[in-house]
């Protein structure tokens, strides 16, 4: 974990930094449904925390989380379905670092448990880094149990900076990039530079894949909880970001996927949804780097 606390003015959204959970519409006091089969798996036998101590634990956990940062994601507990397995090219990914020792960094990570369910997986652990904008370590060990086992790296950083030696450190070196539920809160011009960001750590042959809320039309929306201007993208505006923006402007030439997924797809609850706008829905994507 770095000792140097980085400058967070960047791109931390302020809703984030002091939420009560009265007050908004994403914290869900109650979060048990979201132990779907896939997450009691890992943490009975990768955590070996007993079923009948799961649902105490990750409520416990969960508030610890959201006293540091009150994401949605994090109120709504939709962290602990699976995601990344969930990827059409999931299995490439795992391959790829079990078996060829990729280098894969979880951007946005939170607790790490896309980490965690490729070490579960196979993935040999030392191979994983994570980096967050704020410290989600320790939550992260207890929630999981494998501080002493886990071989991972967390970095605490900002993205969009380059004050993390450690983070610069990785700069072309980059495998794979998972970057899920993060890209989705900001407008095109600010997704458009944190895409360039990423770009500045791969390599050719690198995958930029993950999700985030999408929605069947793509435009900007501001939102009255948070109280914040997005870009809401679907399929194509995903893939024109890449090829039209992104592409040109690092140098770099890409092959881009994207699906549009609905929320029931992604193993999540349409309730999740009824503080947002009609359409709403989730954009998967893989984007493999040529040149």
């Amino acid at each position: 974990m770095a000792d140097v606390k980085p400058n967070t003015d960047y791109s931390e959204p302020e809703y984030a930094k002091s939420q009560e959970r009265a007050k908004v519409p994403y914290y869900r006091p109650n979060i048990e449904h979201r132990l779907v089969s896939e997450t009691q798996e890992l943490l009975e036998k990768y955590s070996h925390i007993p079923p009948e101590d799961q649902s105490a634990h990750i409520h416990k956990l969960r508030d610890e989380a959201w006293d540091i940062r009150a994401y949605p994601c994090i109120g709504l507990g939709s962290w602990l379905t699976p995601q990344l397995r969930r990827l059409p090219i999931y299995d490439e990914i795992l391959d790829r670092v079990k078996s060829h020792g990729a280098t894969l960094v979880d951007v946005g990570t939170f607790v790490g448990h896309d980490l965690r369910r490729l070490a579960y997986d196979g993935a040999p652990s030392d191979k994983l880094y994570g980096v967050d904008i704020v410290s989600y370590a320790d939550v992260s060990y207890d929630l999981f149990r494998d501080r002493e086992t886990f071989k991972g790296h967390f970095i605490q950083a900002d993205i969009l900076s380059d004050e993390s030696a450690e983070l610069n450190a990785l700069k072309g070196n980059v495998d794979i990039i998972v970057v899920s539920q993060l890209l989705h809160q900001w407008t095109w011009d600010n997704q458009v530079k944190a895409a360039k960001a990423l770009v500045d750590y791969t390599k050719p042959g690198s995958l930029i894949v993950g999700n985030q809320i999408g929605n069947s039309k793509a435009f900007e929306l501001t939102l009255k909880t948070p109280p914040i201007s997005i870009w809401r993208h679907n399929v194509e505006s995903f893939t024109d970001m890449f090829n039209k923006e992104v592409g040109p402007a690092t140098g770099t030439t890409w092959e881009v996927q994207a699906w549009l997924r609905s929320f029931p797809d992604m193993g999540w609850d349409l309730s999740d949804a009824a503080w947002m706008e009609p359409d709403v829905c989730l954009v998967e994507f893989a984007a493999r780097r040529l040149s």
